[in-house]
């Protein structure tokens, strides 16, 4: 087994077709509170997985949960955000947007939906790292996802972030009322602009 990459929350480790992510110990809390927090978050990234691919997005297929340990279908892939360029921005944007719309309408919020946690492979975007994410009907959470997602553009892909942003609110707009979302695109990409113009005023 190969530890790939070890963050504050979790170890992924790769043993041969399966990735595996396993939530560490946090030593500087009671071991009943510890072990309660890392088993409702393991429980709760695992639902959202598989409920993303009931609302039609691909991800890592779940093999195994326990308590505090997801096994999942390795997906060898690259990042979108080793891959995203000036000549194929339209078609991965195109999809982001969609990919974005299905999880909204299916009240599912990433919680860091940027170009490092999707994978591309067979032309196939794949999401991932649901460690952040939660259920929710409320269109301040949809459009907070949005705009992380607009920061992450903006920062990590600046040379095409004018040309690709209005791609990608279009395919979100026509993905969101296709899958029969409860409220319009619009609503949650107003939002997204008035949360854009706070973050902005609070740079000043």
């Amino acid at each position: 087994m190969e530890i790939k990459a070890q963050g504050a929350e979790a170890i992924i480790s790769v043993d041969g077709d399966r990735i595996i992510k396993d939530r560490v110990s946090k030593g500087y809390r009671i071991r009943l509170l510890d072990d309660a927090l890392r088993t409702r978050r393991t429980r709760i990234e695992s639902n959202l997985i598989r409920e993303a691919r009931v609302a039609g997005v691909d991800t890592p297929q779940l093999l195994d949960t326990n308590s505090t340990k997801i096994t999942m279908q390795l997906i060898d892939g690259e990042k979108v955000k080793d891959v995203l360029n000036n000549t194929n921005f339209e078609s991965i944007g195109s999809e982001m947007g969609r990919i974005l719309a299905k999880l909204h309408a299916a009240n599912i919020v990433h919680g860091d939906f940027t170009t490092s946690n999707m994978l591309i492979k067979d032309q196939r975007i794949y999401v991932i790292d649901f460690g952040l994410g939660f259920e929710s009907n409320r269109i301040e959470d949809k459009a907070v996802d949005l705009y992380l997602l607009y920061n992450a553009i903006v920062s990590a892909h600046f040379e095409i972030a004018e040309d690709i942003w209005p791609v990608i609110l279009k395919a979100y707009k026509e993905g969101y009322q296709e899958s029969g979302a409860t409220h319009p695109a619009e609503q949650v990409i107003k939002t997204f602009a008035e949360i854009q113009k706070r973050g902005r005023y609070k740079e000043r």
